[in-house]
């Protein structure tokens, strides 16, 4: 009997024994599957960091590029005079405070708000370069208002679709060397 209770105890514990294998070869396998998830997921990880890395060096490679792309818009241009038809009860007065004078622009306030603020030089392809220092109508949008003494002179230039630069400085070179200078041209010159 005493054996057949050594054979029953050592039969139930080689069950167990194969039981605790069984669960524990599971276990590996599980811990196998999870290993290489990780291993996925650090690959997924460091694959887009160097992706992320990437698209920062080429960021910084064409920062200037981007920038100049950023400066450079295609606005309607229009011309307005000192009279309060076209400007506010101060036709001789800026938005900026200045006097009106030869040589300057309005900008519609969403390009005010993108940056083409008071004191900044544009360059007006084909004609020239302008300083910032006028304000246009809260309706208008994309929009540049040349300065003209001249009310005539101002109509007649019309609604135009042109190209136009944030320069960088006042020492900011024109794009394409197109310097024509506004003060030359009679179409803008005070009479």
């Amino acid at each position: 009997m005493k054996n057949a209770i050594c054979i029953t105890i050592f039969i139930a514990l080689t069950a167990v024994i194969f039981v605790q294998n069984q669960d524990i070869i599971a276990l590996s396998e599980q811990l196998r599957a999870q290993q290489k998830d990780i291993t996925e997921i650090q690959s997924d990880i460091t694959a887009g960091y160097v992706r992320s890395l990437l698209a920062l060096k080429m960021t910084m490679a064409n920062k200037g590029s981007i920038q100049a792309i950023q400066r450079k818009k295609t606005v309607r241009v229009t011309a307005y005079s000192p009279r309060e038809d076209e400007t506010d009860n101060t036709p001789f007065t800026t938005a900026s405070n200045r006097k009106v004078r030869h040589g300057i622009v309005a900008v519609s306030r969403d390009l005010f708000d993108q940056g083409w603020v008071f004191g900044r030089k544009i360059y007006i392809k084909q004609m020239g370069i302008f300083t910032i220092d006028d304000l246009m109508a809260e309706s208008k949008r994309n929009q540049i208002d040349i300065f003209m003494f001249d009310t005539e002179r101002a109509l007649h230039f019309g609604k135009r679709t042109m190209e136009v630069h944030l320069l960088v400085s006042e020492s900011s070179s024109c794009p394409e060397n197109e310097i024509v200078s506004h003060r030359t041209n009679s179409m803008y010159s005070m009479k």
